[in-house]
């Protein structure tokens, strides 16, 4: 299990985000972001996956991922 925040996410805040996965913690992490920020899910839900944003942000999702320890 590794865990990072909703701001190494992307997000606003610090809120620790917790999971076995990148699926899982992506999933996570949007739940956090539609019940803190959901103006903000409401923009990532909205834009195109292929979005160079959505791009950029899957990879440094990937790299912050690789580069954290498990948590557990």
């Amino acid at each position: 299990m590794k865990t990072i925040t909703c701001r190494q996410m992307g997000g606003m805040c610090d809120e620790p985000i917790s999971g076995n996965t990148p699926d899982e913690l992506m999933g996570v992490g949007m739940k956090h972001l539609e019940v803190a920020h959901p103006d903000m899910a409401a923009s990532v839900k909205a834009m195109p996956k292929d979005d160079p944003k959505m791009v950029e942000w899957g990879t440094q999702f990937q790299k912050t991922w690789d580069e954290t320890p498990d948590s557990m």
